[in-house]
């Protein structure tokens, strides 16, 4: 068989609960629901470090954020990475990245295209209505309508075109969208609207609200959940253009379709907001960054015909530095040095066997809006029976999910639990040990009490130029200690 194609796509804060195909009674997502019929469903995907920049980081380069640079949002990958659209190209491969980057602002030289032929991206935004990108050098173009929609098109018409210029080339595209991240400003409809409102048919009064939600909360998240997932089932409509257009095309066979998140979104879990929620105490204004499930798991659909079964899910755990050696598996590319993630080719394939017991968690570095006071510098590790996690500062926690599947209770310090605290704490050691992590031993910034890995402020933000006094806060803030 030929190479296959690689069309990985993944949305933006969308968390694993909020798919049919994985439980939720609620909302409607027939066209993942089929993805998931047809392929394979990774119920344990995780985002190991739950912010937007460092997953982009992590998925490119196979590397956690302590090794590529990317430790927060506002921080620029080291020069030196070798990103998953280098080993591509190297075994004749045409690669595209289309949608929000989040690693730098265009125009897009050679440059700055991380690897890929061609960048068809801009750096962040969650105007939806208002996005604006770069075609490699060409732009800003302002993209009609409601973004996801635009840069759907914008996919099928470079595979069109790479396919009429290079029939026999395979491709690899990663397609980022934006929704359903909250869109950063409060208008009279809440930060969740701005999306086509064709979509906006669920009823707060009938949407799934978690028991994690403060009884306080529980109105106010209902009305974000309900439009949430009017965001989620406009996707879904847009991965039905895709995989219809693939079909069409004669692609199906041989395209490696995955479909996934860079994170998810607590929408009131736990007390937390967003930070825009300035009536919120100013520690739960986090949205995601914990090590909490809301935030870290994410949904992983893979679908390639006849290397891949239909119809199967596996507990096997999938880490954000995984994707890229799993890919690379998948596509008989070899996986370079450089990377710490795992190839889980042969779970797709179907295997069980010499599969990671547990994924890494990490946050690492304040970034806007301060993530030092909001959620603390932590690290942390899931396996199947526990959630654990040990801050700067020496605050622990551990949940059981058997037992406490909204991880309500930490139990850190119940007598009952000291054998699989101890357990979990040494696990988290072998992690750091294995991945060079020096959360524990490394020198850290004076103001931040970051580590000091020689990370560099990027010097572009949005559309433009990351403020110096924005700069100048990031890099000399000190944080309030932890309760």
């Amino acid at each position: 068989m030929d190479s296959p194609n690689i069309l990985f796509v993944f949305a933006d804060q969308l968390r694993y609960t909020a798919l049919g195909l994985n439980g939720n009674p609620v909302v409607r997502t027939p066209h993942l629901d089929g993805l998931a019929a047809d392929g394979l469903v990774f119920d344990q995907a995780f985002s190991s470090c739950p912010i937007c920049s460092p997953y982009r980081g992590q998925i490119l380069t196979g590397r956690y954020s302590h090794a590529n640079g990317v430790v927060c949002n506002e921080y620029r990958m080291a020069d030196d990475q070798v990103t998953i659209a280098h080993a591509l190209r190297e075994h004749g491969y045409r690669t595209a990245y289309i949608g929000k980057l989040h690693l730098n602002h265009g125009p897009y030289p050679e440059a700055k295209r991380l690897g890929f032929d061609d960048m068809i991206a801009y750096n962040c935004t969650h105007s939806y209505y208002k996005v604006r990108y770069f075609r490699n050098e060409e732009g800003p173009i302002p993209m009609p309508g409601y973004a996801p929609q635009g840069e759907t098109d914008l996919t099928l018409g470079y595979i069109r075109e790479h396919r009429a210029a290079q029939p026999d080339q395979p491709f690899c595209i990663f397609l980022s969208w934006g929704p359903p991240h909250w869109t950063g400003h409060m208008g009279k409809d809440g930060e969740y609207a701005d999306y086509p409102q064709e979509y906006a048919t669920y009823d707060p009064e009938t949407v799934d609200v978690p028991e994690n939600i403060p009884p306080m909360l529980r109105d106010y998240a209902a009305r974000e959940i309900a439009d949430y997932y009017g965001m989620v089932t406009s996707l879904d409509d847009c991965i039905g253009r895709i995989l219809a257009d693939l079909e069409a095309q004669g692609l199906a066979e041989n395209t490696i379709v995955c479909f996934s998140s860079d994170h998810g979104d607590h929408i009131g879990a736990h007390g937390y907001g967003k930070p825009g929620c300035d009536w919120m105490p100013w520690k739960l204004r986090a949205s995601k960054a914990t090590p909490y499930d809301e935030s870290v798991h994410i949904p992983f659909i893979m679908r390639y015909p006849g290397k891949v079964a239909a119809g199967r899910r596996t507990t096997a755990f999938l880490n954000s530095v995984d994707v890229m050696p799993t890919l690379l598996g998948l596509a008989g590319v070899p996986v370079p040095g450089t990377v710490q993630g795992t190839d889980l080719s042969h779970v797709a394939t179907g295997g069980e066997d010499e599969t990671p017991d547990s994924v890494y968690l990490q946050i690492l570095g304040p970034g806007w809006p301060d993530r030092t006071a909001f959620t603390g510098l932590w690290r942390g590790v899931r396996t199947a029976e526990y959630t654990y996690a040990r801050w700067q500062g020496g605050k622990r926690a551990l949940y059981d999910l058997a037992r406490d599947p909204g991880e309500l209770r930490n139990v850190v310090g119940d007598p009952a639990y000291e054998q699989a605290a101890e357990g979990m704490e040494k696990r988290l050691q072998q992690w750091m040990a294995a991945t060079d992590d020096p959360f524990d031993t490394g020198p850290r910034l004076p103001q931040t009490n970051m580590l000091d890995l020689g990370q560099q402020l990027t010097s572009e933000w949005g559309y433009g130029v990351l403020p110096p006094a924005y700069a100048a806060a990031i890099e000399s803030y000190h944080p309030p200690g932890l309760e």
